[in-house]
């Protein structure tokens, strides 16, 4: 009696496994691979639409500070400021100092602007600084501040230290930490 019931429930299994290959075959039949990739294209503006909402919509700010240290004959520091947000800071006042050892400001920088729209970076002549007569062999320190108020009226201020000295050439790329959501 057991065999004949594991008879019935291989016939059963098997019944049941080809009505479920036929079904599969049918909707296989029936659907179109142009419908696929269209489905995939969709798919894929659907997750471009996110992401653009994040980077475009959603209310933040995000400032960015980059800085190139170059060693030539002398030093020349590059500065660029990017609001990298979704909405502009005001009351910005970036400021770049090229310090020696001792802490003797050789050379420094300050601009300010009243604005600052999203997705914007400045940078320029104002923002460049060549400082001459100082040996190349010496430690230094390139100090970095910048004060701004985001969208919500509130004021963040950042500081940032940089030592330079062995350096032929070096990037800096600083983030604010003080990226305000809107939420």
């Amino acid at each position: 009696m057991s065999e004949d019931y594991d008879e019935d429930m291989e016939k059963e299994l098997h019944e049941m496994s080809q009505e479920i290959g036929e079904r599969v075959k049918e909707i296989a039949e029936s659907i179109h691979p142009m419908r696929v990739a269209l489905a995939g294209v969709v798919l894929v503006m659907l997750l471009g639409a996110l992401v653009s909402t994040w980077y475009w919509v959603i209310p933040r700010d995000d400032v960015e500070i980059e800085v190139m240290y170059l060693q030539r004959n002398g030093h020349i520091v590059l500065a660029e400021l990017v609001n990298d947000g979704s909405r502009e800071i005001t009351d910005v006042t970036l400021t770049v100092e090229f310090v020696d050892a001792e802490k003797t400001v050789l050379d420094s920088l300050q601009v300010t602007f009243d604005s600052i729209p999203s997705h914007t970076s400045i940078s320029g002549d104002k923002m460049e600084m060549e400082i001459l007569g100082y040996s190349v062999w010496e430690e230094y320190t390139i100090q970095i501040e910048i004060i701004w108020t985001n969208f919500k009226g509130e004021e963040n201020k950042e500081q940032f230290i940089h030592i330079v000295a062995d350096n032929i050439t070096e990037q800096f790329h600083n983030d604010c930490e003080e990226v305000t959501w809107f939420f």
